[in-house]
């Protein structure tokens, strides 16, 4: 029998195997998704507090146990099925990842080959003395025009704080089910 049609549901002639490496991707994106949400639970705190405090998980060095390592490898994933909306900005790189209109690497690309520190999190600039503390100086006339654009940017754009950041899923809202993931991919995987 051939594996799609085994892994068609029962109701639909197949056999109803499920995919084990999708549905194992589903069960640990749901621990990454308590630790980017950063819920009160010990293990979260531990791992936050230890390695992470300055830095963008996605973005840093592969740190902690194997069972870690392997979980934040998973980032890709998540990222590609949720949009960050920034609280205080310490899950998303500034740069690098999708947390406004459009990923600011690619809107100002001149701007972003002058940066000091091209993995900081959104938390790092907006809390940054200034602007330009945060280029290689001097700028040339393209990059300070991205610049100028950047800081109308930075003015408009919701920047809260005193609020975690917040993971909208592709499926329309903030809460992540294993099932939902396996249902929105199982048909478009073939492994």
């Amino acid at each position: 029998m051939a594996w799609p049609t085994v892994q068609k549901p029962k109701s639909k002639g197949g056999l109803g195997v499920i995919n084990l490496k999708l549905q194992n991707d589903a069960l640990l994106l749901k621990q990454f998704h308590k630790f980017y949400t950063k819920k009160d639970i010990p293990w979260i705190n531990m791992i936050w507090f230890r390695y992470y405090l300055t830095k963008v998980p996605h973005a840093s060095r592969e740190v902690g146990s194997f069972w870690w390592k392997d979980v934040l490898r998973l980032n890709i994933l998540y990222r590609g099925i949720a949009r960050c909306t920034v609280g205080e900005g310490r899950t998303v790189t500034f740069w690098g990842d999708l947390w406004s209109n459009s990923i600011l690497e690619n809107a100002y690309p001149v701007l972003f080959s002058f940066a000091k520190n091209k993995k900081a999190s959104v938390h790092e600039v907006m809390n940054a003395e200034d602007l330009d503390s945060l280029f290689h100086l001097p700028l040339s006339e393209p990059a300070w025009e991205e610049m100028l654009n950047l800081q109308q940017l930075l003015i408009i754009m919701p920047y809260r704080e005193d609020s975690l950041d917040e993971w909208t899923f592709i499926w329309g809202n903030q809460t992540y089910t294993s099932r939902r993931y396996y249902r929105s991919f199982a048909s478009t995987k073939n492994f």
